[in-house]
């Protein structure tokens, strides 16, 4: 057992009264594996999550936050223990849950035509979900699509609880904002990022409308295949905080919805968190919509492809002339792929893992990289949890003065990763609250030809 690592541990292994039967997947925190309870007749499948770090708080954490909430779209808590382990016997919780068979709730609008009654119904599921976390004082804090698992028969689970807290537990992060997916963040968490990125101490406190608010980032993204424009980012203008948010393409320019649904995703994504209601009240009201909505609700949204792939939304209006244009970005991009040729890439970073969602699956933690079940081992995935920022530029990366959409830091240009939130993984770096790739310097003309 000493030589066992909790990403790879073989089928048959048990942990207390568990045996596991093989590999779900794994994430940053843990590797999840579909078990079964030994010593009982034909018993049914389960999700064993295992940290992949010794006493690693978050699975205490996740297992009381699940113990008190009793609701069939979240998935039950059936045990908790400790299993020694690693190359220094060292002590990883794991707890056991319900296991949940379906697939992601993206792939589920991919792989099918919709239609806005079907939305309007899998969204009440989740909204009854987070009203039965909210009710126990407790919060979900990374609702995402990736979150949310959608069975055969159509019932949508919430699934991921490792980030989720409640009221009057111990905080386990010192960031200013607890982790997250930055893309769902309200825009009082990244104003709150913003006004106290100097400060040592401060902590945001979220509230059960910031899950509302990224309820309604999930439901834009399912209905219209993009993403939002983010709730703000002062940070692209400079220190006098402006708002610099683009203006909001309402989903029915995109994609043929249902009034009803347009205007609880648009009530969903209020500025002000007062407006955006209750997780109850949109759960209600997303029933009542889907009871009562004429025929066009029932006009497909989508035309169901397995290959297909996010789009760019039209361009959105800026409020202000010093947005950030996105046409910028793409030259950018371009730039970058002209200076391949030129620019030694090998040792400067890793390679981003681009994870596909696909497939139906069974797993208590959505936010995986899943991998087919197999009993032979597989080489685990690097370890660290975040790259903590650079003293000092790379080799070959662009130095100041940056264009107005780079962020300069510690003498070097990088990009901000606006979909990801700390920990960054092993393809950006950690910089106060965020996640920053390195921009590399403009390649020198070549002399070589000149006569």
């Amino acid at each position: 057992m000493d030589e066992l690592i909790p990403e790879a541990l073989p089928d048959g292994t048990v942990l207390g009264p568990w045996k596991v039967d093989g590999r779900a997947g794994y994430g940053t925190y843990g590797a999840v594996y579909r078990a079964h309870r030994t010593g009982r007749l034909f018993p049914p499948p389960v999700a064993l999550k295992v940290a992949r770090y010794p006493d690693d708080s978050r699975f205490d954490r996740e297992a009381e936050l699940l113990s008190r909430i009793q609701h069939p779209g979240v998935p039950r808590l059936l045990g908790r223990g400790v299993w020694k382990g690693g190359p220094n016997g060292d002590r990883h919780p794991y707890v056991v849950m319900q296991w949940v068979e379906g697939i992601r709730l993206y792939d589920w609008g991919k792989e099918r035509s919709f239609t806005s009654r079907q939305v309007l119904r899998v969204l009440a599921q989740a909204a009854r979900a987070l009203e039965a976390t909210h009710a126990v004082q407790g919060l979900h804090r990374d609702m995402k699509g990736e979150n949310i698992l959608v069975s055969p028969e159509g019932r949508a689970f919430l699934m991921d609880f490792g980030c989720g807290t409640w009221a009057g537990a111990a905080p386990l992060t010192e960031g200013l904002l607890a982790p997250g997916t930055k893309i769902y963040r309200s825009p009082q968490a990244l104003r709150f990022h913003w006004n106290h990125r100097r400060s040592a101490h401060a902590h945001y406190q979220a509230t059960p409308a910031d899950d509302v608010y990224a309820l309604g980032v999930t439901a834009y993204r399912l209905c219209t295949g993009v993403y939002p424009p983010l709730a703000t980012a002062a940070s692209l203008v400079g220190d006098d905080a402006r708002d610099t948010q683009e203006v909001l393409v309402p989903p029915s320019q995109l994609k043929p919805l249902a009034p009803a649904l347009e205007g609880l995703i648009l009530r969903m994504l209020s500025d002000r968190p007062q407006d955006r209601g209750s997780a109850g009240e949109l759960a209600a009201a997303m029933e009542a919509a889907a009871a009562t909505a004429g025929a066009e609700a029932d006009v497909p949204l989508n035309l169901p492809s397995r290959s297909s792939k996010v789009t760019s939304p039209p361009a959105a209006v800026p409020r202000h002339e010093g947005s950030w244009p996105a046409v910028l970005l793409a030259l950018t991009v371009g730039c970058l792929l002209l200076m391949a040729e030129h620019v030694k890439w090998e040792g400067l970073w890793a390679s981003p893992s681009l994870l596909e969602d696909g497939g139906t699956r069974g797993v208590a933690d959505t936010a995986l990289e899943g991998f087919p079940t197999s009993s032979v081992a597989q080489e685990p995935q690097p370890r660290g949890l975040s790259l903590d920022m650079l003293k000092e530029p790379l080799p070959g990366q662009r130095r100041p003065p940056c264009p107005r959409w780079q962020v300069s830091i510690r003498g070097g240009c990088w990009f901000e990763v606006l979909q990801a939130s700390p920990p960054c993984g092993e393809s950006a770096y950690d910089w106060k609250g965020a996640c920053y790739s390195p921009v590399l310097a403009p390649p020198r003309p070549s002399t070589s030809d000149t006569p």
